[in-house]
């Protein structure tokens, strides 16, 4: 344990007083700084979403997953995660849009190099499929909304 150097005067008690006060504020405004942001939703909702994103990348079966469809460029998968992740706003959503952005770069790097020109076509009913799905939880969601609402 360092020793303490005694003080020599009362003066250098009370600047240091003073000191101790100045940073005791700074430190409590800082904390006040991250209080007010811990209680925006929308920074709760990001911190979350980039928590579960961690955790799922630590994960070993999307790992494995990912390595198995081609483990393609990180700004592809980054790019497509910003895209669908756009709309997602549970956390269910936001895990589903970080397993389509680490597998679909893959899939779609597969499809796009078919040697027998099949690729367009399952491209196209994954589309459908895509716009059907959207449908159906944007029908779902506006019931929700009605049966609040009565």
């Amino acid at each position: 344990m360092p020793k303490i150097e005694p003080y020599r005067s009362l003066e250098e008690v009370r600047i240091a007083k003073i000191r101790a006060r100045v940073e005791r504020d700074r430190v409590q405004g800082d904390l006040r700084t991250h209080l007010d942001q811990l209680r925006e939703p929308t920074f709760r909702r990001a911190l979350m979403g980039d928590a579960v994103g961690d955790m799922l990348q630590a994960w070993r079966p999307l790992k494995t997953v990912s390595r198995l469809f081609g483990g393609t460029s990180g700004m592809t998968g980054k790019a497509l995660g910003l895209a669908l992740g756009a709309n997602a706003r549970t956390p269910l959503g936001r895990v589903a849009v970080l397993v389509a952005s680490a597998l679909l770069p893959g899939l779609l790097e597969r499809l796009t190099q078919d040697p027998q020109g099949t690729g367009g076509r399952v491209l196209h009913e994954l589309g459908v499929s895509w716009q059907r799905i959207k449908d159906h939880m944007n029908a779902r969601r506006e019931a929700h909304t009605q049966h609040k609402e009565e």
